[in-house]
Formats: C-alpha cells, structure tokens, sequence
C-alpha cells in the first residue's frame, strides 16, 4: 500500500481509538497499537498518537474539569505513580521487560474478568471500594508498569474503576492523568529528535480524524448507563491485557 492509503487506513483507527477513549477515558492506545500495528511500526504509532492523546484529552479535560477529582488526582494518583515511575527509572531499568509484560498481562487479564464476573453475577457488593492499601499498591504498581513498559494504564483503570466513582468523574479524572503523562512524553520524544517535518506532515494529515473521534464519543458517553459503563471499563481492560500477552 502507498503510503497515503496507509495514513487515510490509519486516520479512520485514529478516530475509532480517540471515539473510544472519550467515552470512557482511555484505551487509545490499545486500538491503536493492536490495530495500527498490521500497518506501521509500533515505535512510530506511539510517536504519532501521543500529540494527538495531548489534544483530545486536553479537550476533554477542560469541557469537562468540573468532573475532576482534584483531591484523589493530587493527593494520591500523582504522588503514587510519580514514586513508582522514579522508582523503576532509578533501580529497575535491567529488569525482564518480556517476562514482567507477561506477568503484568495476566494479572490484568484475571482482574478484569473478575470484575466481568461480579457485574455479571450483580454482587452486592460490586461496587464497594478496594481498601485503600490496595488502591494506593494498584496505583505505585502502575507507576512502576509505566515507568519500565509505559503500560501502566490498565492497573490504574482498575484501582480507579473501584473507587465507586461515577462515569463522569471517573473519565475526567483519569482524562487529566493521560494529559499530564502526554506532557511528559512529548517532551521524552522531543529530546529524542522523533519530531520533524515528515512525522509534522503526518500529523496534520491525522488530525481532521480526532475531531470525529471525539464527537461520536461524546455523543455515546451520554448515553452509557453507569453498569454498562462499568462493563466498559473492565471489558476494554480485558482486551488491554490480551493485546499485552500476544504481542
């Protein structure tokens, strides 16, 4: 294929992945590298899909600010994952990438099906909250994912997804994290030297696909009721831990 079919290909996944994340506040990246990857270098995917996350959840995190969680974001999201992150940069850079990819897959694999179970099941208790030492390890593990394979979004969806937080809360709060973290990584790839005219002119051809993205997913966030919203968020992370274990 020329390369203007595989970027027009790519600009309809790019629309499906960020349709997808606007709904429910991540799994971009999931579409994107599983399904973008039959076209492209995963390497460059993730150079291409990052501004873009940058804009979109930007976007959704000012529309939609008056649904952040200000206190959980600063007092324990960012604290933890930033301890975690620091940790794996300083002490766990030699570690088994394919043998933690593998481990951390299943583990994510077997809480998301055990949250499938308990909505299925219609527990009482499926919306208690994890205790807090749980949520506060689920989180500092998250961290450390990030920090050695910058996969830790799905272990942090699950700590978040059993906050009992409400959709809108939930999807703003995680939305802000996801802008932060873009930041960041921008900045990594911008000292790498990935940026310049191609990977621009690529960007621009890209971009009209966010806007469409965003709109459907706006329009099908309204509609989710919350317990098909949580099957949602636990059937995405299922799909998150498959796409880990296959790679």
């Amino acid at each position: 294929m020329s390369p203007e079919v595989v970027l027009g290909i790519f600009s309809v996944i790019i629309a499906v992945s960020y349709a997808v994340q606007t709904v429910t506040g991540f799994g971009s990246m999931v579409v994107c590298v599983t399904i973008g990857a039959h076209l492209m270098d995963i390497r460059e995917i993730v150079t291409l899909a990052v501004p873009l996350s940058f804009l979109q959840t930007g976007y959704v995190a000012i529309r939609h600010r008056d649904g952040i969680e200000w206190r959980l974001l600063w007092r324990r999201v960012l604290p933890w994952m930033c301890v975690g992150m620091g940790l794996a940069f300083a002490f766990l850079g030699d570690v088994d990438r394919e043998s933690l990819k593998v481990a951390f897959g299943l583990m994510v694999l077997v809480l998301g099906l055990r949250e499938l179970w308990r909505l299925r099941a219609d527990e009482p208790d499926q919306q208690s909250r994890i205790s807090a030492p749980a949520s506060t390890l689920a989180i500092f593990g998250a961290g450390v994912i990030h920090g050695i394979y910058a996969t830790g979004g799905p272990l942090l969806v699950y700590a978040l997804g059993r906050e009992d937080l409400g959709k809108h809360v939930f999807r703003s709060t995680l939305t802000m994290v996801w802008f932060l973290l873009s930041i960041v990584l921008m900045g990594n790839f911008l000292y790498e030297g990935r940026y310049d005219v191609d990977v621009g002119a690529k960007l621009v051809w890209l971009l009209p696909g966010l806007p469409v993205g965003i709109a459907v997913g706006e329009w099908l966030h309204r509609r989710v009721e919350e317990r098909r919203f949580k099957f949602l968020i636990f059937g995405l992370l299922v799909v998150a831990a498959i796409t880990l274990l296959i790679r």
